[in-house]
């Protein structure tokens, strides 16, 4: 007779990547708002961190994609070369377009 144990734990799992992508977004609009003050200019779409948590980095980019956000300078080196997994994307001005 099944004991739910394996629904429960996939369950946790569901939650807990949720709380970490949740908390990967606060922080990316933080350091959206921390690179502005500082003079960046988000207009080419840079990436803001490699690994803002661990797995998980900061890019810029347009909504909808502009040609600059597919050039290798614009794109965060931890995602392309596959060291961390999932990446926040954040528009121009600081709003989100995606996590994953």
């Amino acid at each position: 007779m099944p004991n739910g144990m394996g629904e429960q734990s996939r369950s946790l799992g569901r939650d807990v990547e949720a709380l970490e992508r949740d908390r990967a977004i606060e922080m990316a609009k933080r350091l959206y708002q921390q690179r502005l003050n500082e003079g960046w200019d988000m207009s080419n779409g840079p990436c803001l961190s490699d690994e803002i948590i661990p797995g998980w980095c900061v890019d810029v980019a347009h909504d909808p994609r502009e040609p600059i956000d597919d050039l290798p300078q614009n794109q965060c080196p931890s995602y392309r070369s596959g060291r961390v997994r999932h990446f926040v994307e954040l528009d121009p001005q600081g709003n989100l377009i995606r996590a994953q």
